[in-house]
């Protein structure tokens, strides 16, 4: 095999010769084909080859780069350095065993420093300011990881400004202040109540650190940490429009079962509008009972018998006393007072009599706060797919009385429902529809090579081919681009030169082609072809000598038909 691949390679012209042939425009129509198969093969290859790298890890991940490059090269994975972003790509189809690799050599991503910089360098010459540096630069990198901890973050930096506490200064003494650059993962995004919960971790760990003093940023230089009234107010409306939300699905729940069984899935729409309101009620209400009750009854009676004393002159002076006295003062207390003067010869009795009586005025205190979200109204549609004549009357108004019953609506507090029946219009479900199969990453790959195979056969045939082809064809003698050197060559292997400086096969000799395949400048281009030669070629060779001596060519003919005729005998 090696002795048959020697003696081919041994057949096959010397390059130089090759382009000793090709001269003027052959020769720069070949050299451009040479540059277009190589420009084609290099974008191909640079094409095909950069698709299949992939980042061994995302830009926020702080890994050491010389340590990760370390072990990739011990593990013998291919991977460079993108020029853009600076990070490692890998192949697609190792990227799974090099991160293996990289958690099997220990290497992780590296933290922020955190409280075990206290125990670095901790020597007696180590001043207050240093030590004060050295806590707050470790409690910076406490809070990182507990902020990097969270779902949706890959990175976190927490930068302190703690004022130096002093007994001069009593008055409005500095604060502190924190400002947080947090680093998401791709299409996350932070709600307003994980940005507070962050403010608040933060303001909880450093003393005297209030929540408006905390600034939180993105990667993007967003602001996160929006502490106006625009902000809060617009979260609170956008909980109510949940809560709006999670009600109307919760009726059009209910209303779907009880008509699935009827109608079937997909053979009808519920839509459901709910009317809530969110506003704060608070009162306070004081109620008196008007019958008072009887809590306590104290009376007391005096008499007391003294000597009739000498009146003034006259007959008024002379008529005895009776008087009786009822009084309610304001305390409801009754006051009963009854005096008595009897005269019996010579003495007088005086009697008093004193009733008290209190009542106690019952009375009811409330104070009511009213829950948030009542709803108010709710208006629902319901539309089924049909013809209208396919329902009666009486079947729509039994669907509508049980729609009713089980959504629990009441005329009283406004509440409205609406049944419709109308044919709906056919179309494709896109939720059910599969996705397209030239969007699987397999056959995206297999599509990418098949395009790279399809342009390389376009180029080799539609371009390289005829190129080749026509640099093959004979040139004509009067050819204005044949080169002199060509026809001196033609004009030596054909013959001996005549006086007038032609050959005798120097017309002939001018319309061989200069160079071919297979042959050599030593071969006489009157012989016949070596088998070795192309079958184009030969049929090439022979075509030329049939042109240029056809009495040899009838001589050869008449020999075949003797053999053939002497065989047949």
């Amino acid at each position: 095999m090696t002795e048959l691949l020697q003696k081919k390679w041994a057949q096959l012209p010397a390059p130089s010769a090759m382009l000793a042939k090709v001269k003027g425009r052959r020769l720069s129509a070949l050299l451009g084909v040479i540059a277009l198969v190589v420009t084609g093969i290099v974008v191909l290859a640079l094409w095909l080859g950069n698709s299949e790298y992939r980042p061994l890890y995302g830009r926020n991940e702080a890994f050491d780069q010389s340590q990760v490059m370390s072990v990739l090269d011990k593990q013998g994975f291919n991977f460079y350095v993108d020029g853009n972003s600076g990070q490692l790509m890998v192949a697609r189809d190792q990227l799974g065993k090099a991160r293996m690799a990289l958690a099997a050599a220990g290497v992780k991503v590296q933290l922020p420093t955190g409280l075990e910089i206290l125990d670095k360098d901790n020597s007696l010459g180590t001043s207050q300011f240093i030590e004060d540096a050295r806590y707050r630069h470790g409690l910076e990198g406490e809070l990182a990881r507990t902020i990097m901890s969270l779902d949706g973050i890959t990175n976190a930096r927490v930068h302190l400004a703690i004022p130096k506490r002093t007994l001069f200064i009593r008055g409005n003494p500095e604060l502190p202040s924190a400002s947080i650059a947090v680093s998401l993962q791709p299409g996350v995004s932070l709600k307003p109540g994980q940005v507070r919960a962050i403010v608040n971790l933060v303001s909880g760990s450093v003393t005297d650190l209030k929540p408006e003093n905390v600034t939180v940023v993105d990667q993007a230089g967003r602001l996160l940490s929006a502490n106006d009234a625009d902000a809060q107010a617009g979260e609170t409306n956008t909980q109510y429009l949940e809560y709006v939300n999670r009600l109307e699905r919760s009726y059009i729940d209910r209303a779907t079962r009880m008509l699935d069984p009827m109608l079937g899935m997909g053979n009808f729409e519920v839509q459901v509008a709910a009317k809530v309101n969110f506003d704060r009620k608070e009162a306070t209400e004081e109620v008196y009972n008007p019958q008072g009750a009887l809590t306590r009854e104290y009376s007391r009676e005096d008499r007391s018998n003294e000597e009739q004393s000498a009146g003034v002159p006259g007959a008024l002076s002379n008529q005895p006393a009776d008087k009786s006295t009822n009084t309610k003062n304001a305390n409801n207390k009754t006051t009963s007072t009854t005096q008595e003067n009897q005269s019996d010869s010579k003495d007088l009795v005086n009697r008093t009599t004193e009733l008290n009586r209190d009542f106690q005025l019952d009375r009811t205190q409330r104070h009511i706060r009213y829950q948030q979200g009542e709803l108010q109204h709710l208006s629902v549609s319901v539309l089924i797919n049909g013809k209208p004549e396919q329902y009666s009357k009486a079947e729509l108004d039994q669907m509508t009385t049980m729609l009713q019953d089980a959504l629990g609506l009441r005329s009283a507090n406004g509440d409205q429902i609406s049944l419709h029946v109308f044919p709906f219009v056919a179309g494709d479900n896109p939720l059910s529809a599969d996705a397209p199969w030239w969007k699987d990453p397999f056959w995206m790959d297999v599509l990418r090579y098949v395009l790279a195979a399809v342009v390389a056969l376009a180029v080799l045939f539609g371009v390289v081919r005829p190129v080749l082809r026509q640099l093959a064809k004979p040139l004509p003698v009067n050819d204005p681009a044949l080169p002199a050197q060509a026809e001196d060559d033609a004009t030596a292997s054909s013959g001996e030169l005549q006086p007038d400086g032609s050959s005798e096969k120097g017309e002939a000799s001018a319309a061989l082609p200069v160079s071919r395949p297979g042959l050599t400048l030593n071969e006489n281009l009157l012989e016949l072809p070596s088998p070795e030669t192309g079958l184009e070629v030969q049929l090439e060779r022979i075509q030329f000598l049939a042109n240029q001596e056809p009495e040899r060519v009838a001589q050869v003919v008449k020999q075949w038909i003797k053999v053939e005729q002497h065989d047949g005998n």
